[in-house]
C-alpha cells in the first residue's frame, strides 16, 4: 500500500525520546508504530488496547538503564531465594484478575 499522506502532531519532547528509543529497541521507528496503529483500528474498528488510568505498579521504561536496573534488581532477588513457583503466580493472577 502507497504511503502518500502525512500526519502532523504535537507532542511532549520526553515522552517523544522515551517512546523512539523503547520503538527502536523494537525495531521501529514511530512513523512505523504509528502505521501499525492506525491498521489496527481500521481492522477492529476501535483502539487495539484499553484505555485505562495505569496501575501504580505498572512498569513504566524509560531508557535502557532502566530496563538494566530493574533486571539487576530481578537477578538480586532471585540470588536471595526470592522467587516463586509457576503455580504460584498464575494462581495469583487469577485471584487477582479473576480468570
Amino acid at each position: 500500500m502507497a504511503k502518500n499522506d502525512t500526519i502532523h502532531i504535537r507532542v511532549n519532547e520526553e515522552v517523544k525520546s522515551n517512546a523512539e528509543q523503547t520503538l527502536s529497541m523494537l525495531g521501529l521507528t514511530i512513523s512505523e508504530a504509528v502505521n501499525m496503529l492506525l491498521c489496527q483500528i481500521n481492522l477492529i474498528g476501535g483502539l487495539p488496547f484499553q484505555v485505562t488510568l495505569p496501575a501504580p505498579e505498572r512498569l513504566i521504561v524509560h531508557s535502557r538503564e532502566d530496563v538494566a536496573k530493574r533486571l539487576d534488581e530481578a537477578e538480586e532477588d532471585i540470588e536471595n531465594g526470592h522467587v516463586s513457583s509457576a503455580d504460584d503466580v498464575f494462581d495469583r493472577l487469577r485471584k487477582k484478575y479473576g480468570f
